[in-house]
């Protein structure tokens, strides 16, 4: 098989964890408790998905996701998952409702694309262009999933890519409908998947593709909204989601427990 044909990408661990998720993704979509997520074992109720199986989940993959867990799930999850001593990775919970979605990134997008972007039309988007983009994610610090999970073959979602005036890619976006009916978060897409070439930076093409992002998520996937995951430190990326129009979720974080002191994407 060409590495072009592979659905999967990176690392033995990274391939083995997208082979995974997209082999639950029937599961997960009606599962209570259940995030459909492109890498980590992920639930944003835990007591409602069985704590036996995430600790199962942490023994043969080393990492799970509680997404959007307050502060009791967080100190409880803590007390369920000690037995493997888990390091904890955090990331603040950003989201915006359609209406909100709208007006900001409809004004960004109506702004135009700088002098010499372009962005891939999504017809174009086939397994090599996807195969670029898994790699540029790589690239950038950012883990990717499986080509299905990009495509859209597994739920609905769809990529953003934009290029430079040479072809390269210039900077990525994803919005997929992840969160099933069971959800604190049903009918919120994710967005996510940002990042930028340091070649192409100061042209405001992070703002760009993640507002490309939203409103593919509110417009062609038809969500009630959008939420993005960022980290406390990384002010550039939270200036740009309230630039979109989101706003901080009080009181609910992400967070992995992880057998490893390195966070599996920044």
């Amino acid at each position: 098989m060409k590495d072009v044909d592979d659905p999967f990408f990176g690392d033995e661990m990274m391939r083995a964890l997208q082979a995974a998720r997209d082999g639950e993704v029937a599961q997960m979509r009606t599962r209570p408790g259940a995030v459909v997520h492109g890498r980590v074992l992920s639930s944003d109720d835990p007591d409602a998905f069985g704590w036996d199986d995430l600790r199962e989940g942490l023994r043969r993959e080393g990492v799970v996701q509680i997404r959007g867990g307050t502060p009791e799930v967080i100190l409880k999850a803590e007390h369920e998952l000690a037995g493997f001593a888990p390091k904890q990775h955090f990331w603040d919970i950003f989201a915006a409702d359609a209406e909100a979605v709208r007006a900001a990134c409809g004004r960004i997008v109506a702004g135009g694309l700088p002098d010499g972007i372009t962005r891939q039309p999504d017809d174009e988007i086939d397994a090599s262009v996807l195969h670029e983009m898994q790699g540029f994610l790589t690239e950038h610090g950012v883990a990717p999933f499986s080509k299905p999970a990009l495509a859209g073959d597994l739920i609905p979602a769809r990529p953003v890519i934009l290029r430079m005036a040479d072809g390269a890619i210039a900077a990525t976006g994803y919005a997929a409908m992840v969160h099933n009916d069971h959800s604190w978060l049903s009918g919120m897409a994710f967005v996510g998947l940002i990042a930028v070439d340091p070649a192409a930076r100061g042209l405001g093409l992070g703002k760009m593709a993640d507002a490309i992002a939203n409103l593919i998520a509110v417009d062609e996937l038809g969500a009630a909204g959008a939420a993005e995951f960022v980290a406390a430190d990384n002010a550039a990326s939270r200036a740009v989601l309230r630039a979109c129009g989101l706003e901080q979720v009080p009181g609910r974080m992400v967070v992995n427990f992880s057998a490893s002191d390195v966070r599996i994407t920044r």
